[in-house]
């Protein structure tokens, strides 16, 4: 009998042991998660052809008050000028400027950069034009009162009226042949190879090699924008060909 008590005894202290009593589980430290580092900005370019086409390109103008607006404004993709020794197609603008300033311009969005990098941008643009530098009118003179410009910025440029009434655009570009902290002036509009009162059309570039600092946007986009600052007052039209645009990180 006692060892029948004894054999119970034994077999219910297993049973208790079995169920887990106050045992519990430690598991293995994890080891941290390693860093992803963060991109490294590259140097690149941007090569423009608007021989190729317009897509993505948004035309405006800036540079002017309710009353004077300009007027005559025009866009679009269109045939180099018949007999002038230029074919192929190109980025058609023109404009009447009605007082001694306006800005016409086209901008395009590109991405790919590092978010919140800083980048320093150099411009060089090919346009086609049939004003001399040397013609002098009621207006002035066409060629050398109206000034190829670029600018760079990683919010989109849009032109906003200001509080006196001016309509400007959100990004300092400068004004007329004046360069500003986000746009520069990079040569004259008008051929130097173009006689006064010819009907010739000559392809120009215009170049500069300061830079304009730009920050990337939170998805690692800038905008860049291209055109003309008119002192000149009366019409004036002319053809984008292309544009490259070198790009540095800082």
């Amino acid at each position: 009998m006692k060892n029948t008590t004894t054999a119970l005894a034994a077999a219910a202290l297993l049973a208790l042991t079995a169920c887990g009593g106050s045992d519990s589980y430690t598991p293995p430290p994890q080891a941290a998660p390693t860093p992803v580092p963060a991109p490294t900005p590259v140097a690149s370019t941007i090569s423009v052809d608007f021989s190729q086409g317009i897509d993505g390109w948004i035309p405006g103008v800036a540079d002017y008050f309710d009353d004077d607006a300009p007027s005559e404004t025009g866009y679009g993709w269109s045939k180099l000028p018949p007999g002038t020794g230029l074919s192929g197609m190109g980025f058609y603008l023109t404009s009447h400027n009605n007082s001694d300033n306006v800005m016409t311009y086209v901008k395009h969005q590109y991405s790919g950069f590092v978010p919140g990098a800083k980048y320093s941008l150099t411009f060089s643009l090919t346009h086609a034009t049939d004003a001399s530098q040397d013609c002098f009118g009621a207006g002035g003179s066409r060629g050398a009162s109206i000034y190829m410009v670029a600018a760079a910025s990683g919010d989109e440029p849009k032109t906003v009226k200001q509080a006196n009434g001016e309509y400007r655009m959100n990004l300092d570009r400068g004004n007329n042949a004046e360069s500003g902290t986000q746009g520069k002036v990079l040569g004259l509009l008008g051929s130097e190879e173009l006689e006064c009162g010819g009907a010739g059309w000559a392809k120009v570039t215009r170049k500069l090699d300061d830079t304009i600092a730009v920050t990337a946007d939170k998805e690692g986009k800038l905008w860049i924008v291209l055109g003309t600052d008119s002192g000149f007052e009366s019409a004036n039209a002319l053809y984008l060909l292309s544009a490259t645009v070198n790009v540095k990180p800082q």
